[in-house]
């Protein structure tokens, strides 16, 4: 391994002496641009045994998690804060998501059958947790879902995705990030799957601020139906088409792709409750230009205005863009481990991989596949620095032709 990306991971990471080699080893192999990011690879790429790494993810799972969680802080406490959203109070975004892990059988430990809206997917549910701090993504540790029968083993008390996120937000220390901050600052972005009161709660008992997608017939009041005793509660699309008047459309400008781009949306907004949401909220209908796609969303903050709550809820996009990269680029889905614990440790590793990535990237301002790229190549002129080390020697012919050997048998594997 060439000694300046050795030295890197040394320098950011707390792995005891006897396994930092094959630490480092695993997290080069999902750094790198290759094939499938599997224990094989990551033998073949160190010439070290397969079994070490199959060690690594079985019996260190502590380790992943320590190293994602630390890692995330000393990234966290470097970052400048500042506002994210034009107009708005906010100096950072937590971001709440899943994502599906598909396996190839319903014989693999905890696997499942899942239907997001696109069909159904056999395999693992992650909860992703993200903080978004000056545009730069610091990935939490995930929380797995775990099946009925997989708690029964285990003897654990079974809970709903919703409750298993709620009891991580209550136990989510945020000065370990931030440092010193104010809790108005920050902001907690969900989308409809999130709909849920209690969560909705939780949050804002947090003193953080919530803007989230909720369901077309979600139970609101407006607020001044709320004062009046024995008033019905209504479906908010039913209560958007209600108050027309009341609630004129508003155009709001979206700038994307490091503002090369700028969208159109129509919007409209009301001062209302949600039903068993103890604060008053605004809650916005926005659609497209071309008056497709209509959504509805509600903001704790009822200071800020609708064009800030939509420019707002368009920074959820960063946790797709991770879910993308962590899939295609760092091989969330690549673990070839039948153990639910291994894949555990899979997923923290990948995600401490897209945090040292992500760290070259912010001084090289390279995007992730010219940084794989990059580590690639000095991977592979390893051998050949080896060569010209030997040619200086003297009387290392004989060493120096069978290094050459070595060097064009790993180009043919290649």
């Amino acid at each position: 391994m060439p000694h300046s990306i050795s030295s890197c991971f040394d320098r950011l990471l707390k792995i005891p002496v006897r396994l930092q080699a094959v630490v480092s080893w695993y997290l080069l192999s999902l750094c790198v641009d290759g094939p499938k990011r599997t224990q094989s690879f990551a033998a073949e790429l160190s010439k070290k045994d397969k079994s070490q790494f199959s060690r690594l993810l079985k019996e260190h799972q502590s380790l992943a998690t320590d190293n994602l969680t630390e890692l995330g802080r000393q990234v966290a406490r470097k970052l400048k804060r500042t506002l994210l959203v034009v107009g708005g109070p906010w100096t950072a975004f937590i971001i709440i998501d899943a994502t599906l892990h598909g396996r190839s059988s319903l014989h693999i430990q905890n696997s499942q059958r899942f239907n997001h809206g696109e069909g159904w997917v056999i395999g693992h549910q992650w909860t992703n947790i993200i903080l978004v701090i000056a545009g730069r993504v610091i990935p939490l540790p995930p929380i797995a879902f775990y099946s009925k029968k997989q708690c029964k083993r285990r003897g654990m008390k079974y809970k709903t995705e919703h409750d298993r996120v709620g009891d991580y937000l209550l136990g989510l220390n945020l000065s370990d990030y931030l440092g010193l901050h104010d809790a108005s600052e920050v902001l907690v972005l969900t989308d409809s799957g999130y709909d849920d009161k209690r969560l909705q709660n939780l949050i804002i008992s947090r003193g953080w601020d919530l803007i989230t997608a909720i369901k077309k017939n979600r139970a609101v009041k407006t607020a001044k139906e709320f004062q009046t005793k024995g008033s019905k509660t209504h479906q908010v699309e039913a209560l958007f088409r209600a108050v027309r008047k009341q609630s004129p459309w508003e155009t709001v400008r979206v700038t994307a792709a490091g503002g090369k781009k700028r969208r159109k949306f129509r919007a409209r907004q009301l001062s209302a409750h949600l039903r068993g949401v103890r604060c008053q909220v605004t809650i916005v209908c926005s659609e497209k230009h071309n008056k497709k796609g209509r959504r509805f969303f509600a903001c704790s903050n009822t200071k800020v205005s609708v064009g800030v709550i939509i420019r707002a809820y368009t920074r959820r996009w960063a946790v797709e863009l991770f879910h993308r990269t962590c899939k295609s680029r760092l091989g969330l889905e690549h673990a070839g481990v039948i153990e639910f614990d291994s894949l555990i440790s899979h997923v923290h590793w990948v995600y401490c991989a897209f945090l040292l990535l992500d760290e070259i990237n912010a001084k090289k301002r390279e995007s992730i596949p010219e940084c794989q790229r990059r580590l690639t190549n000095a991977v592979r002129a390893v051998p050949f620095k080896k060569i010209r080390q030997l040619a200086t020697r003297a009387g290392g012919k004989e060493k120096l032709k069978l290094q050459c050997e070595r060097a064009l048998q790993d180009l043919d594997a290649a």
